[in-house]
């Protein structure tokens, strides 16, 4: 009998090792989490030059190096300074190590990134915008211009616009109904618009501005669920990445 229950405790006295020992894994391993988390950056730097020039419609980004290299760049902060007309940030989130920028009209406008609690941290850069010297680009392409979807998924296309493009003059259309349709027919029109597809094969979906005629052109390749032939190789490179 004594031996049965020295058993019993061996096998408990091991359990409670184990549970021990895991907690105080993660235990450990939120902590650090939790600590790199609060690791406000020192310095920051630009990364690459501090001066650039942009078209009216063109898209950039600017980006800082902090340190240290794990701080959170949650502690950044990114302002226009000055010239809130010739550029604006492409979405509301201003809390990171880069920002992606739209030149709106041309001018000289000056961005800031800085550290939080540390006004004598920052990086100014000087954006110069220039009229582009053919054809104004009010409209782009959101993301790659050729998409992969299976059959009956729903998806959306998106385009970035200046300011002054209202919505209502962004109309979609479609070369071939067949292959995809939109998934709302009353909802064809503004800068990001939701489809569905119906069957295989390729086709054309585009954007165009209807005021100024500039057109913004997407190739929807749709394939079969779970297809998996040495045609589709794109296909499956593209969700591999």
């Amino acid at each position: 009998m004594r031996k049965t229950k020295g058993i019993i405790n061996a096998k408990g006295f091991s359990l409670l090792l184990l549970l021990a020992v895991t907690l105080v894994t993660l235990f450990g391993s939120v902590t650090h989490a939790d600590y790199d988390d609060w690791i406000r950056p020192t310095s920051i730097s630009a990364a690459g030059k501090k001066s650039l020039t942009m078209k009216i419609g063109e898209e950039k980004k600017l980006r800082v190096l902090m340190k240290p290299l794990y701080a959170n760049d949650d502690f950044l902060r990114w302002k226009i300074v000055s010239g809130k007309k010739y550029v604006r940030f492409d979405d509301y989130d201003r809390n990171d190590d880069s920002i992606a920028l739209i030149a709106e009209k041309a001018g000289t406008a000056r961005v800031r990134c800085y550290i939080n609690g540390k006004s004598d941290q920052k990086v100014t850069f000087t954006i110069k915008v220039k009229k582009s010297s053919g054809k104004k680009n009010t409209i782009a392409a959101k993301g790659s211009t050729t998409k992969y979807e299976e059959v009956y998924d729903d998806f959306d296309l998106a385009v970035r616009k200046l300011t002054a493009v209202s919505n209502r003059y962004l109309k979609w259309t479609i070369a071939d109904r067949k292959i995809v349709d939109f998934e709302s027919p009353h909802m064809t029109v503004g800068s990001d618009v939701d489809f569905i597809a119906k069957k295989t094969g390729t086709t054309t979906v585009s954007c165009t501005n209807t005021q100024t005629k500039e057109k913004i052109s997407f190739t929807i390749k749709v394939v079969n669920r779970y297809e998996d032939s040495d045609d589709n190789d794109d296909f499956w490179e593209y969700y591999d990445d």
